[in-house]
């Protein structure tokens, strides 16, 4: 098969750390490539050009940001004219290569545009009015559910990393999405442990990482921290990645006199991040809503016990007081009492934990998950192909 995987976001140079949607794309296209399949990325990009990343065929395709734009009829009219540019370009690629199919990620209403001379699949990567429902005003979060859900309609199959976001968009489209869990691949980098060592060594530390916004939970940390860090003056707490001044402000005033505890490392690559992650006491992810996050994956396949929310698609991964804790979404008591139990606990309790976390990550397997969307693909070409024959036939009579 020749699959063209279309994506918002993606790496900008071949040294690039992906993460999230980027890092899903990534997965699925080598998974498809290491099974014999032709594959290329077309992504949204500062610039245009034509790369490899990793071995795996990219093109990169200039668009103005959607996201950033404060105006409602901007963002509508860089959304239509970011579609207009990814399908000219399919258009170019299909003349070069024949695309036998195209995956796209629905990301703020990718594939908005989408014809239909080749079948397409979505795996659902932002699904604002679900997962982002608190991070935009009420005019922006109408249009990007607005736009996501006509990118979906288009499609020929949709699917889900989370039971949440799948449940959401089946009962808006009244049709089937299915759930497939994105599959964890461990990044192979050379590890650097100045920043931990620097400014983190023999520090007790609970540790959250991330993007630090309203739906991943961090104004639910901010109201805990206090009462954590008042009983516990051991304890630190520190946050790794971009944050606005209203966020890290918040952050600091919850500490009270405490605020030389709370610590905001910045947004660290992977090699930098990892050794901070590794000595943290524990992982704090009460998201509001979530799909799936590779985040916690990263967390729990390094043996980190993680403090999840229940229902926000944390429990996909983490079976409360088994591999993990779940608390109550945005319960700040419900959290409270998850992180002083991990602190209570004895080193017997955490190890096993600590196993179980890993053994979860090991079966979210790209052999197995690229297996199964395979079949999905041949299933689509095949009726398209056959639905295809019948509509010519029955137009020659």
């Amino acid at each position: 098969m020749n699959i063209v995987f279309v994506t918002g976001d993606f790496a900008i140079n071949d040294k690039s750390i992906l993460g999230g949607m980027a890092g899903a794309v990534y997965k699925s296209a080598l998974g498809m490539q290491m099974l014999g399949h032709d594959v290329r990325i077309l992504a949204v990009s500062n610039r245009n050009k034509e790369w490899k990343y990793n071995g795996l065929e990219v093109i990169s395709v200039q668009a103005q940001n959607a996201l950033s734009e404060a105006s409602v009829v901007k963002s509508l009219y860089y959304i239509l004219q970011r579609e207009i540019i990814i399908q000219k370009q399919i258009k170019l690629l299909d003349n070069r290569k024949r695309i036998d199919i195209i995956q796209y990620t629905g990301w703020f209403g990718i594939g908005l545009l989408h014809y239909n001379n080749i079948p397409a699949v979505m795996r659902v990567s932002s699904y604002t009015k679900i997962q982002l429902v608190n991070n935009y005003s009420k005019k922006k979060k109408l249009l990007f559910s607005a736009v996501e859900y006509f990118a979906a309609k288009r499609m020929n199959f949709i699917f889900a990393p989370s039971k949440l976001m799948s449940d959401g968009i089946e009962k808006d489209l009244g049709k089937k999405v299915g759930i497939i869990e994105t599959p964890f691949l461990k990044d192979k980098v050379e590890l650097d442990d100045t920043i931990y060592k620097r400014k983190l060594n023999n520090k007790k530390y609970i540790l959250f990482f991330g993007r630090m916004s309203v739906d991943k939970g961090i104004f639910v940390i901010a109201e805990a921290i206090c009462k954590i860090l008042c009983t516990n003056p051991n304890i630190y707490f520190v946050f790794a990645g971009g944050a606005d001044d209203n966020i890290a402000k918040t952050l600091k005033k919850a500490s009270g006199e405490n605020k030389n505890r709370v610590m905001l490392l910045g947004v660290l690559s992977k090699n930098k991040l990892e050794p901070v992650i590794q000595n943290a006491e524990m992982i704090l992810m009460p998201s509001l809503a979530d799909n799936f996050p590779n985040g916690c994956a990263e967390a729990m396949a390094l043996g980190k016990i993680v403090i999840g929310t229940n229902g926000s698609s944390l429990e996909q991964f983490i079976e409360d007081g088994v591999n993990g804790l779940l608390a109550d979404i945005g319960d700040v008591d419900s959290l409270y009492r998850c992180i002083v139990k991990v602190l209570n606990m004895d080193d017997e309790k955490k190890v096993s934990i600590s196993k179980r976390a890993e053994k979860r990550i090991e079966e979210l397997n790209l052999e197995h998950y690229s297996k199964r969307i395979e079949k999905i693909y041949e299933k689509i070409i095949g009726k398209y192909k056959k639905d295809k024959y019948i509509k010519n036939k029955s137009r020659t009579g």
